[in-house]
């Protein structure tokens, strides 16, 4: 007994999509030309903070 078309597509479709969103999130830094600033308080893309030698 196999799974029907709609189930696989229940089963796949979800996973395809969340490992398309990791990979996206992944390389989201080269995507945007951005980088993130991350410290123990800030995770932002700001560019005051850069400015201000904090990056």
């Amino acid at each position: 007994m196999g799974f029907s078309g709609a189930a696989w597509a229940t089963l796949l479709v979800p996973t395809i999509l969340a490992f398309v969103v990791m990979i996206v999130y992944g390389f989201w830094d080269k995507i945007t030309g951005k980088e993130y600033y991350v410290d123990e308080d800030i995770l932002a893309y700001d560019e005051e903070l850069t400015k201000e030698g904090r990056a």
